[in-house]
């Protein structure tokens, strides 16, 4: 009975996981940086929005459905903002062979890899001027 119990687990396991799942499970850790230092940002995750400053090292999980986005919220610069690229990691594409590990990767959004590092474009405003600490 224990080994019929252990052969069913298994196999549930290798049908209902995908293979990004298995392998790129986890947080992605991502680097910000900018021409310019020290400039306030809003970052917003699937998880989370917070205020930091550039340069930064961004920590979270993939998601299907939100980006990671980097927004310039400082009064000397320029409101701009950029979306962190993702690309779809090569062990989805073998969840051909692994029937339905398609849709648990889309669901868990292990089916992406975030860019490792994003440049954060800023522009100074020329009517600033930037209070002393």
């Amino acid at each position: 009975m224990k080994k019929i119990l252990t052969l069913g687990i298994a196999a549930s396991v290798l049908t209902l996981s995908g293979c990004s799942t298995m392998f790129n499970s986890g947080s992605q850790t991502i680097v910000a940086t900018a021409p310019d230092k020290n400039v306030n940002v809003d970052v917003t995750t699937a998880s989370s929005t917070y205020q930091t400053t550039l340069p930064t090292t961004i920590v979270t999980a993939p998601s299907s459905t939100r980006d990671v986005t980097i927004k310039v919220d400082d009064k000397c610069y320029k409101n701009t903002s950029v979306t962190v690229n993702k690309s779809v990691t090569p062990s989805y594409w073998a969840n051909i062979l692994n029937g339905w590990g398609f849709l648990i990767d889309y669901a868990t959004g292990d089916m992406w890899k975030y860019d490792s590092q994003v440049l954060v474009p800023t522009e100074k405003k020329t009517d600033c001027v930037a209070s002393k600490s």
